[in-house]
Formats: C-alpha cells, sequence, structure tokens
C-alpha cells in the first residue's frame, strides 16, 4: 500500500514538473535566439565603431591636409615670394627692402589650422629662411630653429633642393624645432618647378595632434592604428608599445574593410580605410578580446544568465510542482484515508480516483442540501419563538434573519392572534394525539388558503396555533375587517369537514416587527377572556375593558427595554419607553400602589443594566429609589427613571460611535501614510485592523459615505494634481509616487476623474 502511494506522488510530481520545465526549455531557446541577435547586432556597432572612429579621422585629415594644399599653393604664386625667389644676395643693401616686403607679406597668411606650428619660405639662391616672424640665414635656420637628428646641414640642403617635391609630406620623427624636440611631420612644396628649383615651403605639422585624433581607440594588448601614405611609408601610428607596424599596401587594396583576426594579422583584428583625398589607408589592428569586448561580456553573461535560469528553474519548477502537487496529494490522502474511501489499484489512476471521489462528495453535498430545506422549518419555528419573546434588538437583524431564510413579511401594521382549536374531549392516549394531529393539519391547511403574506402560522401547543397577520394595505380596507374577513373564511373552510370549536384572540395593532411580541402578549390575555360558549369566537385585545388592576411590563419587554439601552438604539428605547408610560399611565387606570410596584420593576431593571454596562449612574439610581418612597407623583418619577435609560442608552452609543471614530481614524492614517504603495488594497487594511474584508467595506461606505476603492483613488488623484502643479517630476514617477505601477493606468485614472489629461492639466496650471 506504502508503494503504490509513494509511486502515485512520484508519478503526480513528474506530471507536474512537465509543463514546468517545457516552458522553461521554450524560454531557453526563444532566449537563444534573441542572443544570437543580440550578438551580431552588438558586434555589428562595435566593428562599426571603429569604422566610424577612423571615417572621422579620415575626414578631419583631408580637412587639415586640404587647407595646407590650400596655404601652399597661395603662398607658391604670391608675386613677391616668386620675385624674392631670384635675389641671390638678400642681406646686401640693394635687397634689404625686398626682404622685409617678402617677410611682411607673409603676415597675411596666417593660418587657424591647429594642426601646423609653423611655416618656413627656403629660398636657394639667397640661403635666406622666411617665416611671417622672423628672417633667417639658411645654416642658422637649420642649426638653432629646424633640424634633422642624425643630418648635417650640406645633407639636408641638398636633400632639400635636390629633387622637386610636389605637397610631400615626410614621415612623422624626432625633431629639432627651436632647439627643442618635437614629434612632427614635415610638409614640403618645392619652388619652381623641375630640373629649376628654387626653395621650398616647409609646413611643419604637430604629429601629437594627429595621434590624438587617433587616441580613441583601444591600443592596449598590442594594438596599434596607423596612417600609411599611397607609396606604403608610415606617416604617423600610434601603439601601446611604441612600436612602428610593418605595413603591406597590398593587403589594404580596397576603398575600406573589416579583417578577421588570423594569424596572418598576427592574430590582430584589422580595420581599415582609404582616403579618395590622396589615397593614405587608416587602418587599426586590435586584439579580438578588446574589439569585441562588450560581445564577449554580452556572452559570458547570458551563459551566466543561461546557466542561473536554467537552475533557478529547475528549482522553482521543483518547488511549484511540490506546492501544485502537495494540495494533491493531500486530497488523495484525505479522499483514501476517509471512512469508506478506498485506494486506486495504480498510480496512473490518480485522477480518476479523485474525481470520482468528488462526484461522490457533490452528491453527499446535495443531499445535504436537500437536509437543509428540510431543516427550514425548523429555522423558521426559531425564528417565531424569538419574534414572539421580544429577543431581537433591530429591525436590521430581523430583516437579515428573514433575507437567509428566503422570506418576506412587509407590512403597514402587524397583529398576532391565538387559534385555540378544540374538539371535544382532551385525553393523551393514541387515538385523541392522532386525532388532535389531524384536526392541527386541517386548520393550518385552512390558514394557508388565505391570500399571500397576508398570515404567517406557528405552533404554540397541540391545540393552539399562533397567527402573524400583516396589512398589506393594498385594497386600502381597514386591518381588523381583513382579519374578520380571514378568521370567517377559515372557519367556514373547517365547519364542513369537522365540528371542530375555533377561538381567535387577537392582540393590539403594531406598526414594526420589533412590537409583535407586545401583541403576542395582548393575545394571551384576550384569550383568557374567552367564554368557549359558542363553536367560534373571537376575543379582541381593544374591546377588553379598559379597567385593569395590573399594571403591563411583561418579561419579554423587560428584555427589550435592556437590550435597546445595551444596543444604543435611543430611538427605538424611547418609543418602547413612551408606550409603557401610554399603557400604565394613560390606558390603565393603576392604583397607586400598581403604580408604585410598575416603577419599582422599572428601577430594579435600570440597576441590572448600571452594574452590566459599569456605568456611573449609582447616585442617580439611589435617588430615584429614595424618590419612589417619598413622592405620590410617579409619573415624574417613571420621567426620571426613563431619562436615565436614555442617557444609559446615548453613553452605550457614545461609546460604540467612539469606537469607530478610533477605527475611522486609524484606517484614515493608515491610508494617507502608504497610499503611495501600488499593494495598499481593501485586503491589507482590513488584515491591518484584525476586521474582515466585507465588516471593513461595509464600515468605511457607513462612516465616510464612499466606498474604499474611491477613496483611495481620490487621494492619490488629488496628490498627484499637487506634484503635477508644483514640480517638474515626469509624469511616470508621479505615478510610481502616489501608487501606479502603470503610467498607462495612471493617465487613465487622471483623464476619468478630471476630464483632462495629465500633461493638459500641468500645461494648464502652468499657464
Amino acid at each position: 500500500m506504502n508503494l503504490i502511494k509513494r509511486l502515485g506522488h512520484q508519478q503526480l510530481f513528474m506530471r507536474l514538473m512537465i509543463p514546468y520545465i517545457s516552458f522553461m526549455l521554450v524560454a531557453l531557446i526563444i532566449g537563444g535566439c534573441f542572443y544570437k541577435l543580440t550578438y551580431d547586432i552588438v558586434k555589428d556597432e562595435v566593428t562599426g565603431s571603429n569604422m566610424q572612429l577612423l571615417e572621422q579621422v579620415k575626414e578631419t585629415m583631408d580637412i587639415r591636409l586640404s587647407e595646407v594644399n590650400t596655404i601652399a599653393l597661395q603662398l607658391l604664386n604670391d608675386p613677391m615670394v616668386m620675385s624674392f625667389a631670384r635675389v641671390h644676395d638678400a642681406f646686401g643693401s640693394k635687397e634689404t627692402y625686398r626682404v622685409l616686403e617678402a617677410k611682411k607679406n607673409l603676415y597675411s597668411y596666417n593660418t587657424s589650422n591647429n594642426f601646423v606650428l609653423d611655416y618656413y619660405l627656403t629660398f636657394k639662391n639667397s640661403n635666406v629662411a622666411l617665416s611671417a616672424n622672423s628672417i633667417y640665414d639658411l645654416p642658422y635656420f637649420y642649426q638653432h630653429i629646424l633640424s634633422r637628428e642624425g643630418t648635417d646641414y650640406d645633407s639636408w640642403r641638398s636633400d632639400l633642393f635636390g629633387s622637386y617635391r610636389n605637397r610631400e609630406v615626410m614621415a612623422s620623427g624626432r625633431t629639432l624645432y627651436q632647439e627643442k624636440p618635437y614629434d612632427m611631420l614635415t610638409y614640403v612644396q618645392s619652388l619652381g618647378y623641375p630640373g629649376y628649383i628654387q626653395g621650398a615651403l616647409i609646413i611643419l605639422v604637430d604629429n601629437q595632434k594627429l595621434k590624438s585624433l587617433m587616441s580613441g581607440v583601444n591600443v592596449s594588448d598590442g594594438g596599434w592604428v596607423s596612417i600609411m601614405d599611397e607609396q606604403g611609408r608610415v606617416v604617423s601610428t600610434l601603439s601601446g608599445d611604441g612600436a612602428v607596424p610593418d605595413l603591406n599596401p597590398a593587403e589594404y587594396a580596397a576603398s575600406s574593410g573589416i579583417i578577421e583576426a588570423s594569424p596572418k594579422t598576427n592574430g590582430m583584428m584589422v580595420t581599415y580605410t582609404k582616403s579618395s583625398y590622396n589615397n593614405w589607408s587608416y587602418i587599426v589592428a586590435q586584439p579580438p578580446h578588446v574589439v569585441l569586448g562588450k560581445v564577449i561580456s554580452i556572452r559570458k553573461i547570458t551563459t551566466g544568465i543561461a546557466l542561473a535560469f536554467l537552475l533557478i528553474g529547475v528549482l522553482l519548477a521543483y518547488l511549484f510542482a511540490s506546492r501544485s502537487g502537495k494540495p494533491l496529494v493531500q486530497l488523495f490522502s484525505t479522499l483514501a484515508e476517509r471512512p469508506g474511501g478506498s485506494q486506486p489499484r495504480r498510480p496512473k489512476e490518480m485522477y480518476g480516483f479523485i474525481q470520482n471521489s468528488l462526484a461522490a462528495l457533490i452528491d453527499n453535498n446535495t443531499a445535504m442540501q436537500r437536509e437543509i430545506k428540510r431543516q427550514a422549518p425548523l429555522l423558521w419555528e426559531s425564528f417565531y419563538e424569538r419574534l414572539l419573546k421580544g429577543e431581537f434588538v433591530s429591525l436590521d437583524e430581523i430583516n437579515t434573519l428573514l433575507k437567509h431564510q428566503h422570506i418576506r413579511i412587509e407590512g403597514r401594521s402587524y397583529a398576532l392572534g391565538i387559534l385555540h382549536f378544540r374538539g371535544g374531549t382532551r385525553g393523551l392516549d393514541a387515538d385523541d394525539l392522532r386525532r388532535l394531529d389531524v384536526e392541527r393539519v386541517l386548520v393550518k391547511e385552512a390558514l394557508r388558503r388565505a391570500p399571500a403574506d397576508s398570515l404567517y402560522v406557528h405552533d404554540l401547543t397541540e391545540d393552539k396555533i399562533a397567527i402573524l397577520f400583516v396589512d398589506s394595505g393594498e385594497d386600502g380596507a381597514p386591518f381588523r375587517r381583513t382579519i374578520e374577513g380571514i378568521i370567517q373564511d377559515v372557519a367556514s373552510e373547517i365547519g364542513k369537514q369537522l365540528p371542530l370549536g375555533l377561538y381567535f384572540a387577537i392582540g393590539g395593532f403594531r406598526d414594526s416587527l420589533l412590537d409583535v411580541s407586545g401583541s403576542y402578549e395582548e393575545a394571551r390575555q384576550s384569550l383568557s377572556s374567552l367564554t368557549y360558549e359558542d363553536i367560534v369566537q373571537t376575543a379582541w385585545f381593544s374591546d377588553l375593558p379598559s379597567e385593569n388592576r395590573l399594571f403591563y411590563f411583561p418579561g419579554e419587554v423587560e428584555n427589550r427595554l435592556c437590550n435597546f439601552t445595551k444596543a444604543g438604539e435611543t430611538e427605538e428605547l424611547n418609543q418602547l419607553l413612551d408606550s409603557l408610560y401610554r399603557e400604565n399611565f394613560q390606558e390603565r387606570h393603576l392604583p397607586l400602589e400598581k403604580q408604585q410596584l410598575f416603577c419599582y420593576e422599572i428601577v430594579s431593571c435600570l440597576m441590572k443594566l448600571q452594574e452590566q454596562l459599569m456605568l456611573p449612574y449609582s447616585e442617580e439610581v439611589q435617588e430615584l429609589l429614595r424618590l419612589l418612597g417619598t413622592t405620590e407623583n410617579l409619573r415624574e418619577a417613571y420621567q426620571s427613571a426613563a431619562e436615565l435609560f436614555l442617557s444609559m442608552s446615548a453613553e452605550a452609543d457614545h461609546r460604540k460611535k467612539s469606537r469607530n471614530v478610533k477605527l475611522l481614524e486609524s484606517i484614515l492614517a493608515y491610508i494617507q501614510e502608504y497610499y503611495g504603495q501600488p499593494s495598499l488594497s481593501l485586503d491589507v487594511v482590513a488584515d491591518r485592523m484584525n476586521i474582515s474584508k466585507g465588516y471593513m467595506s461595509q464600515f468605511f461606505k457607513e462612516q465616510t459615505g464612499t466606498n474604499f476603492s474611491d477613496y483611495l483613488e481620490s487621494l492619490r488623484m488629488k496628490e498627484a494634481k499637487q506634484l503635477l502643479a508644483t514640480t517638474s517630476l515626469p509624469v511616470r514617477e508621479i505615478a510610481e509616487q502616489v501608487g501606479y505601477h502603470s503610467t498607462s493606468t495612471f493617465c487613465r485614472a487622471f483623464k476619468r476623474g478630471n476630464g483632462l489629461s495629465a500633461t493638459a492639466f500641468r500645461e494648464s496650471e502652468a499657464g
């Protein structure tokens, strides 16, 4: 048996695990597809970023070199420069003016190109170097202004004037400029034409400025970025270790491209582009882990997330399956272990077993519901008994119980009657009791033939039936005439079947079901006045002689008096006290001693209430007792007692309302403090206040006049409008601050409550 249980539990667990694991695998597959797509996109973005950086460097260099070429062209075509190139003795007395004029003319060619350090015009014939600021003898110029390490003056002059150079940029290198070492490029443009060189324009370009353009490229771990001219010479380079790469122009023949890492590229990933302006190539070489750092990081993170998701998914699947399976296992065990339960023969039959067991439980529940319906008359009997005894405190309690029993009793007035039926001699043998049962059934059947909702019956004893008459007032006939018609119809109906004596006693009329118990007491008094001489006889309490030597204060009235006082039902209490005053001091002509006894009964009830409610009225009660012993004006004493009753009721009501006020203050304070939490709800507040959700909803509506959800939304909208009007916070943040998960939900609620959107409200407040 235990083996079957374990197998059943294991199989159920696996069946519950499969959907979770399937969902997890589908999620992993979808995640893998998204990862592949993301990987490709990020890789393209990273490589594209390098290419974009190279393009920016290329475009900047093209612009700067174009500016340099423009300056060179303007200088070489300047008439003053061309004229000065033919001068041989620049420092002779005849040529001094021309030297100064040529130098002065160079001021108009000052450049704003931040790549250019300075520029000089060197003249072969006169051995002079001119700039906008100075004039140098060429040997002095080379020695103190511009010289190249490892090259003497003669070699430098021979190289400068020995061959024609057209916009030639010399490779970067260490150069002494103004006797300080500089890393710079030298732009050279010869004056004259090939075969007849008259001088050269030398423009100095700061290589550090160029390198700063390329500094945006990550050259760590052996990476480098270089600029190669059309002849394959490295114009400028930037690398982490300072080495100059050996470049082959044939490998970069295309206008741009990406070369994946391979042994041929020394394990580097190469990105390059070529300028259409001067055919220079801009090349970046980086290790793959540097270029694809983000991609590799994403791959690691994604792999870690996938593994964590797999692990957590399996764990959650196990927990969810265990949690989902636990109620089923408990249900299975409960059904199997119940009296009359049986075990399934195979584990896979567990669901069928549960289904069959639940079907049996549903059948049992149906049978129980039928039994409850069969017991409904007993509930009605209990309700009727309490109604006759006056045990109800309020109409709400009566209406609630009637609604529960699906009974509706509504009328303008009510009267309670007692029907005593007699069929001859009575005995206690079986035949007499059986005959009495038959008579009672016939009487009740005759009563049920009366108009619907006009009367309700209840067995008092074997031969007495209580009848609650209801005045619906539909035909406008007097209530007494209606009751007399019903009595006549019932007597006629029964008279056709049995020679049965019918004796009706009818109490006084009441406006509320709460007062029906008084009518019942009056009906009992009326019953005692019957003579039983005729076969049908009716006694009306209102027809009894008004002279009565007994005061009216039955036990059920005393119970109602206490219940109304304890419940704080001041209005109902006042009505009951007025009716007692009217009955005992106006309608009954009681002697003084009877009135005094009645007042003592009232004071006795007061003393009980004072002790039960623990109210500070002991001195007032004692004073009332002294008053009863010394005064003959008992009506005044009764009024004093009535005032004490009303004071006690008001105090009880105040206590109840005070508790309600404190509860309401606690609820409103809690809402005010936590309205910004999206999880705040009626259930949360009810749990916090230790009251039920239903009572919380009813109490809040009664105390505030609005339901909980409307109040909470109104509070949130009020705070939102304040924030919109006084701050510049985004609508999303305001929505979160006032307790909304979603901005769209907040916007819909705001427009629904205010007639315009949150943005429009802010604009209207600002305008």
